[in-house]
This record gives structure tokens, sequence and C-alpha cells, in this order.
């Protein structure tokens, strides 16, 4: 079985190694908790009041619907476009130029079991085909927010909670594999209309498909260590990417051929390591080994011992393959064609 796989590590690590195992394979990891950013802006915004119609006041009729591949007018000047489509699709937005759009349907889009961005699993796609946005010029200036729409009779039957839908929008990852991409941050189900929005957006380019997971926990899902079905993360084999993460952050992104399942196990004690590495417990650590050195980050590498190994030592892999992912505290491999082994975080 071929799999392409890159492995997240974090910064700050507990002085264990981590026994993960396949149908075919077994992995042992280091792994701590990510952290999140936030960002903000300023801006200015114009309130106005609106007086309440009289009864002699005509009523104002209702948009007209847009099509699939119709060309639909965006207002400038920061002017409000709320255009609902025929199929229940609607855009919200504002922009500073007046700009056209265009959406058209994929009858074939990627699978919906391709996700990246939300642990937790199995997703399905709840609608058969996929909205692909296209303006007329590359538009970074936006305030939009698109809503896909969902049957609530349809998600029943598939086992989907309304609070489990999101909305994907297909991205390529940096190893070329393709994934809808969900934000917990920049979700919003809006149930009185039934349906579900990706907000905070300042693009609209791009290909969009609604999501379901099959789960009774809403949001992220964190996969536990140990074995039995519940602990078990399921690697769909096909095109597209998967993303598993575990509760103290260890990540992997996994593409395969062919379906796995894997389990992870913690194993304690690192043993002997190649050049003199130590291992990290958390990111206090990582500043007393390193003297409070500036970029300590740089020294620090992912090794590798065989599985089971007793008395070989851990070999940091390239250095060239690693990268610091600093504001996540992750160290990411990518890369890897084989899992089998155990794996530790080392400062150098």
């Amino acid at each position: 079985m071929r799999h392409t796989f890159f492995i997240a590590l974090a910064a700050t690590l507990p002085q264990t190694s981590f026994a993960a195992s396949t149908s075919e394979r077994s992995i042992s990891q280091s792994a701590s908790t990510s952290t999140s950013q936030s960002r903000s802006i300023s801006a200015s915004h114009t309130a106005s009041s609106v007086s309440a119609s009289s009864p002699s006041a005509s009523p104002v009729p209702d948009e007209p619907l847009a099509d699939f591949n119709q060309s639909i007018p965006i207002l400038g000047a920061m002017a409000r476009t709320d255009q609902d489509f025929v199929d229940g699709l609607a855009l919200d937005l504002f922009s500073p130029l007046n700009r056209t759009l265009v959406v058209t349907k994929n009858t074939a889009p990627l699978p919906g079991n391709f996700v990246r961005g939300s642990s937790g699993e199995p997703f399905v796609a709840l609608s058969n085909y996929s909205w692909v946005v296209k303006m007329n010029e590359s538009a970074r200036d936006l305030i939009a927010k698109i809503e896909l729409p969902y049957d609530p009779v349809m998600l029943g039957k598939m086992g989907v909670e309304v609070a489990n839908t999101y909305v994907g929008v297909l991205e390529r990852d940096w190893s070329g594999g393709m994934a809808w991409k969900v934000d917990e941050s920049r979700r919003n189900v809006h149930v009185s209309e039934n349906k579900t929005r990706i907000i905070k957006l300042t693009s609209l380019d791009g290909e969009y498909m609604l999501l379901g997971r099959r789960t009774l926990d809403p949001a992220n899902i964190f996969v536990q260590y140990g074995q039995g079905v519940t602990r078990t993360v399921n690697i769909t084999g096909g095109p597209g990417v998967q993303e598993a993460e575990f509760v103290d952050g260890l990540r992997f992104s996994v593409q395969s051929e062919k379906p796995f399942g894997m389990n992870v196990e913690l194993k304690n004690g690192v043993g002997m390591n190649e050049g003199g590495g130590q291992s990290l417990i958390n990111r206090a650590m990582l500043a007393t080994k390193t003297s409070n050195a500036t970029n300590a980050h740089r020294r620090l590498a992912v090794a590798h011992r065989a599985l089971n190994a007793t008395s070989q030592m851990f070999v940091p892999l390239a250095f060239g393959s690693q990268a610091v992912l600093e504001n996540e505290d992750r160290i990411r491999v990518p890369g890897l064609r084989v899992l089998d082994g155990e794996y530790v975080l080392l400062v150098q």
C-alpha cells in the first residue's frame, strides 16, 4: 500500500513516544496542542435609521432569483449585494468596486469525505454537486458570506445533525493534495432558513461544497490514544487528503491509495538519541535547555527509530524535510511514505 503523509508535531511535548498502528504498520509520535491566532482590523461603518413603512406604502417586490451560468452584477461603493439563487444558494457581499460574478455547477466534485481543518469523521457530501464562483477580476477586498441550503429531512435520513453541517472550500495543500477546507471560526448554521454559512470572506472565487459529519458531537472531535473502534482513525482511499488530530495536538494529514485504519498509542520513555539531542516536555524546557537562546525553535528536530526498538537510537530525520510552524508550535514532517516506527521531538 502506498501512502503520502505529513505529521505535525508540536514544540511542547511530553517525554513519551507515541505508537500508532494501521492495518499494516505502526508509528510512535510526540505532539502537543496547537495555539490559535486571532487578528483584528478596524473599519468604518455608517449607521442610518429607517422609518417604519406606513400602511399606504407600496410593497417591495422580491428580488429575482439568479441561476447558474448567469452574470450577476455586484454593486460598488460598499453597497450591499444580496443575491439568492434558484436552488437556495445565497451570496451576500459588499464590494468597493462594481464587478460581476458567475456561479457554475460541478456535478463531479471531490468526494465529501476528504476534509481538512476540523478533526473528526466521517464527513459526507450533503449535495450532489458543488458551487463554483468566479468573479470577472481577482478581488481580495470584499466583505462577504456564502450560504448553502440543506434539507432537514434529508439530513435526518443521512444521520447528520444540523449542527454538524459545514461549508467546505476546495483547497490544494503544500503537497499538491486536494481537500475540502472547513473553518470552525467562520462557520454559522442559520437554522431558521435551513442554510449553513461561511462568513468573513474577502474573496469569493473558489469551489464550495455542503458537508456533514455523522457524529452526535458538534465541532472538533479529537482522537484518543489507544486501541478499539472508537479510537481508530479511518483513512479513506482516494485522491483527496484527510486529517486527524489527537487530544494533545498530534496531527496526521494523509493521502492514501487504499483505505486503512490507524491507532496511536503512547510509549513511556525515549531512550538514546543520536547526536545527544534531548527530548522536550514543554516550552519552558525548550527555553531552559537552550539558555533562552534566540531562535531556539530552529534547534528542534523530529527523530525516528524502528518500531518496537529497544536498543536502537533515535536518529533525526533530514532537517531539510522538516518545517517549523512557529505560530502553531508545531514541527511538520512532510513526504513520509511509510509510517512504521517511533518518533520523538528533540532539541539539539
